[in-house]
């Protein structure tokens, strides 16, 4: 007898839940007096490779809004992205790290101190060649405090 294992279900969908996703994402935002860096965070958590499928060179949105909800920065807004697809592959154990930097500019004034949102989703449509179904795990939100310029 032989037997096969496979990490995905047979019928041919990532569907992961938050107790078997072979990685996590987070973003680490950190805050100086002049500009916020967003870290964006995948870890490989699995014992095999993961081959994340991009339709467009946009890996990540980021999205920062102020305590009364409102949007005052979003990572796309006035960026172009090649429209071809694009992998990211992580070697078992590994990690995928990238580094985006924002100004506190919007509309050429600087928005003020005090307590921010950001929000960062991942944007892949296929894991290991198969769709992604469940977004769950592809979003990372967390609170940060803006200085005084």
């Amino acid at each position: 007898m032989v037997l096969f294992l496979f990490p995905f279900s047979l019928i041919g969908e990532a569907n992961y839940d938050e107790y078997n996703r072979p990685f996590q994402f987070s973003v680490n935002p950190i805050a100086g007096h002049e500009k916020m860096e967003f870290e964006i965070v995948v870890n490989n958590v699995s014992s095999n490779p993961l081959s994340f499928e991009f339709p467009t060179s946009q890996y990540m949105e980021i999205s920062v809004t102020d305590s009364s909800g409102r949007e005052v920065y979003r990572y796309s807004k006035g960026r172009f992205f090649l429209q071809a697809l694009q992998t990211i592959k992580i070697d078992p154990h590994q990690t995928f790290r990238k580094v985006e930097r924002w100004n506190y500019q919007v509309n050429g004034q600087r928005i003020p101190e005090g307590q921010y949102t950001v929000t960062a989703t991942l944007l892949p449509t296929k894991l290991n060649d198969h769709p992604i179904k469940n977004k769950q795990g592809l979003v990372s939100k967390i609170k940060i405090n803006i200085p005084a310029q």
